[in-house]
């Protein structure tokens, strides 16, 4: 497989296609947005909106070696889920794993089936953690500390004990059978609970354990990711993503030599690898916003206002893309054989960035 199709031009694909260019891939984005976030870091780009000519995607398919779709729009997932069988190539997207994981109230369900620890529900005093029930969005998360603030939240919302402790995440890719876990990532979450900095960090063996049975009793076929957090009491899962993740899969890529990408697309042809990843350089995802002459850490979830993505560095353990638009944010990827080089790299990237900062 040599070319990979994504239907969506935001972080997701983005993840998706810096994976593919590293394993000699070409990219081929379709997006109803002319001026899609990613447009500059894939091959080709086709604008228009499958749901509406799926004939030109029929077509397309003839032509790739299989489509992912990197969004979470349902009404498109829907649509794919429908024509798939018209599809020429193959189609990278467990749709009944998602159904369980785009709902947090229905993933908490599935959690509790199998015996899988996880925050508990409605606790009976402050501090609550409520978030958003559906999707992967962080927009609403918060810390509750008082009846008075959890008497004004929506009746959606997912309320839950709030817990301390690392938020830690892991990937499972499978073909319904056979299942190989990536390496463990550590997610550093700011103050609106939004991921802004990735980092490795050796797989604890209970947290390999867990997010294989939560695979395996989905039947899983596609990638999913398992977050949870390492508290006091042990590990408690918070969510579950049954699609392509952004972050932690460049991390994975740079920390253990694992491809994510190869791994999902090789399990399509039942080709599921049976490795145990193993840390063998130290590695930062980060994304920094300009916040005046100044620049401080931001989330994922302003991209989503950006009008541009591209390469502004590379180097052999430094990398570095810029966001324009509305925000200006740049995302680094430093790697170095010891903790002490990668903060050297990083500190480079620094210089890098603020002499672009002054242009």
């Amino acid at each position: 497989m040599n070319t990979i199709c994504l239907i969506g031009g935001k972080l997701q694909g983005f993840e998706v296609a810096y994976l593919a260019h590293k394993a000699g891939m070409e990219v081929v984005l379709v997006d109803k947005n002319p001026r899609a976030l990613i447009r500059n870091v894939v091959d080709y780009t086709f604008c228009f909106d499958i749901t509406k000519e799926p004939s030109r995607l029929i077509e397309l398919s003839r032509e790739v070696s299989a489509i992912i779709p990197t969004n979470e729009n349902l009404d498109t997932l829907l649509f794919l889920k429908r024509i798939v069988q018209e599809l020429e190539c193959p189609l990278l997207f467990d749709f009944e794993a998602y159904h369980v994981s785009m709902d947090k109230k229905r993933s908490k369900e599935y959690f509790a089936s199998i015996g899988v620890p996880t925050p508990c529900d409605k606790p009976s005093k402050p501090p609550y953690f409520v978030k958003p029930p559906c999707m992967s969005s962080s927009i609403g998360a918060r810390i509750i500390e008082t009846e008075e603030e959890l008497a004004q939240i929506g009746p959606e919302m997912l309320v839950e004990e709030y817990l301390t402790g690392s938020v830690i995440s892991l990937e499972v890719v499978g073909y319904g059978d056979k299942y190989a876990i990536g390496q463990q990532t550590q997610v550093h979450i700011d103050d609106v609970y939004d991921c802004y900095k990735v980092t490795p960090m050796n797989t604890d063996e209970e947290f390999r354990d867990i997010s294989y049975r939560l695979a395996s009793n989905l039947n899983l076929k596609g990638i999913m990711d398992v977050e949870a957090i390492a508290s006091p009491s042990g590990i408690r899962v918070i969510e579950i993503d049954a699609r392509f993740p952004s972050q932690t899969p460049t991390v994975v890529y740079h920390s253990s030599g694992i491809n994510l990408l190869t791994w999902l697309m090789d399990a399509f042809c039942a080709k599921v690898p049976d490795v145990k990843p193993q840390i063998l350089k130290h590695c930062i995802y980060e994304h920094l916003m300009v916040n005046g002459k100044s620049l401080r850490p931001t989330g994922e979830h302003l991209f989503s206002e950006g009008e541009d993505y591209f390469p502004l560095f590379e180097g052999d353990n430094i990398e570095i893309f810029k966001s324009t638009g509305k925000h200006t944010i740049y995302t680094l990827i430093c790697t170095g054989y010891s903790s002490k080089q990668v903060e050297n790299v990083h500190n480079e990237a620094i210089k890098i960035i603020r002499k672009d900062m002054d242009k």
